[in-house]
């Protein structure tokens, strides 16, 4: 039986490392568009939110150490509400050698964030980056970043592009490094990784236990239908512009709102209330 508890939303604000000024004009880059953002997609219904630094000026990802301006981000927020924050792992990279993402991980748990996403394994790129082809996340690598969540009381998201990752899932559970249940996002990007599609989504979604909790997002023109997929099996959502930056075909969103908003909407005809920020700490069962 398909367990139908309340819709997490989560809006991805910033855009992750290839989305900037050049690719929307919407995407919010200083601290107050990117707060103001925030507190638009909470009243649209997103319960989480998911933040990469971005430059200011270019909204291209932040070049330098982006731990103090993530802490900003953080402090900024919770003054005005109560969403759960969602920091990448990722960012940091441009321009550091891997012995210094170690650090910068582990710095960025003390920031006092209750998530942090995580990519479970290396994988080919699905587009050209400054750092190269690959996407270096070794399992030891994650091991040790997931203790540090731990440690300092972060939920990991553990973020699958493939069936292989869900299997170092549920290594680290056995191992007892992250405690059960997990939450899983499919990272549906296509080219290097899943295919966005329901067959694809249904095959991954079996093979997780069952009383882990999941999530869905995928790229471009896919964002959307995948939502609603995930909504009608169960699952929960991310939108946003880090994945697509269009409303519908040929007209960008002027918002991330406006993307939470269709997915609201969705669900809403499909009778699937949205849980508030409270609700999915509940579901998440975070601290």
């Amino acid at each position: 039986m398909i367990k139908l508890e309340k819709l997490i939303v989560t809006a991805a604000v910033t855009g992750g490392e290839y989305v900037s000024k050049e690719t929307t004009p919407y995407v919010p880059s200083t601290v107050d568009e990117i707060v103001a953002e925030v507190l638009a997609c909470v009243e649209a219904g997103a319960s989480v939110v998911h933040l990469h630094a971005k430059d200011p000026e270019t909204g291209e990802a932040y070049s330098g150490d982006p731990n103090p301006l993530m802490r900003e981000y953080v402090e900024r927020i919770r003054e005005e509400t109560d969403v759960i924050i969602n920091l990448t792992t990722g960012g940091g990279r441009v321009g550091n050698p891997p012995e210094v993402w170690d650090r910068l991980v582990e710095e960025r748990c003390k920031i006092g964030t209750e998530m942090m996403s995580l990519n479970m394994g290396t994988m080919n790129r699905w587009a050209e980056h400054p750092t190269g082809e690959i996407f270096l996340n070794t399992v030891s690598m994650l091991e040790r970043w997931c203790g540090y969540m731990v440690k300092h009381g972060v939920k990991p998201e553990h973020e699958v592009y493939d069936t292989g990752m869900i299997n170092v899932c549920k290594q680290i559970a056995v191992k007892g490094i992250v405690p059960e249940p997990l939450h899983v996002q499919f990272v549906m990007v296509g080219r290097t990784g899943f295919l966005p599609n329901p067959r694809m989504l249904q095959y991954s979604v079996d093979l997780l236990p069952e009383n882990w909790t999941w999530s869905v997002c995928a790229l471009g023109r896919n964002q959307i239908p995948m939502a609603a997929i995930a909504t009608v099996l169960g699952g929960h959502v991310r939108v946003g512009f880090e994945d697509n930056v269009y409303l519908r075909r040929g007209e960008l969103a002027r918002s991330n709102a406006d993307l939470v908003r269709k997915a609201v909407n969705i669900a809403k005809e499909l009778e699937r209330p949205i849980a508030s920020p409270d609700e999915a700490r509940e579901i998440l069962e975070l601290k």
